[in-house]
C-alpha cells in the first residue's frame, strides 16, 4: 500500500520524475539528511536499497528500506 507521506519524500527525491531515484539522487538525499556519507559509503547504500540490481531505487525499494532503518 502506498503511503502518501513517504511517497511524498521519494518524489522530492526524485528530482528527474522519471519515478525512480539514481545513485545522485539517492546521495543528495542522505546529505539532506545531513548523514555526511563519504561517495563510497553513499555507493554501498545504495547498492543496498537496490534490491534488484537495475541501477535504480523504485518506489518499493525505497520504502523497504525507509521503513526498515
Amino acid at each position: 500500500m502506498d503511503n502518501p507521506g513517504l511517497r511524498a519524500r521519494f518524489d522530492r527525491c526524485d528530482h528527474d520524475g522519471n519515478g525512480k531515484i539514481d545513485e545522485k539522487e539517492f546521495g543528495e538525499m542522505l546529505d539532506g539528511l545531513g548523514l555526511g556519507y563519504s561517495p563510497a559509503q553513499v555507493r554501498a547504500a545504495f547498492e543496498g536499497v537496490d534490491v534488484n540490481g537495475s541501477g535504480l531505487i523504485d518506489y518499493d525499494e525505497f520504502a523497504r528500506w525507509w521503513t526498515h532503518h
